[in-house]
């Protein structure tokens, strides 16, 4: 497994806007740190599995580039509806917690098997 670092640091920076954007679009919430942080982290993740990383074999390389994409598309809603709900914080880190446990045993699997 390969790490890109310019590809990296690009997804950081789409996660960092995505963030932002959670930010803009709810800033008078009182959460709103929490929803900002939570979908720049879950975002920066995702996409660097998508973009950053490579692998040697190419079954591994897109396994976890569909892992990573399935799950940025579910963070991505997740985020959505607690953005255009009231956010309660126990149910955002509840359910954002459950859901990157499971990527990165997802992850996890994916890089053991191929070893």
């Amino acid at each position: 497994m390969k790490c890109n670092i310019f590809l990296t640091v690009a997804s950081v920076l789409i996660a960092a806007l995505i963030g932002y954007g959670f930010y803009a679009a709810n800033s008078t919430e009182h959460l709103v740190w929490v929803l900002c942080s939570g979908a720049g982290i879950t975002s920066a993740l995702t996409l660097t599995g998508i973009f950053g990383i490579s692998t040697k074999g190419r079954t591994g390389g897109i396994n976890i580039k569909a892992l990573s994409s399935i799950f940025f598309v579910l963070f991505l809603i997740c985020n959505l509806v607690f953005a255009f709900t009231a956010v309660k914080l126990a149910p955002y880190v509840i359910i954002n917690g459950i859901l990157l446990i499971i990527y990165t045993i997802g992850i996890y699997g994916i890089v053991k098997s191929k070893q």
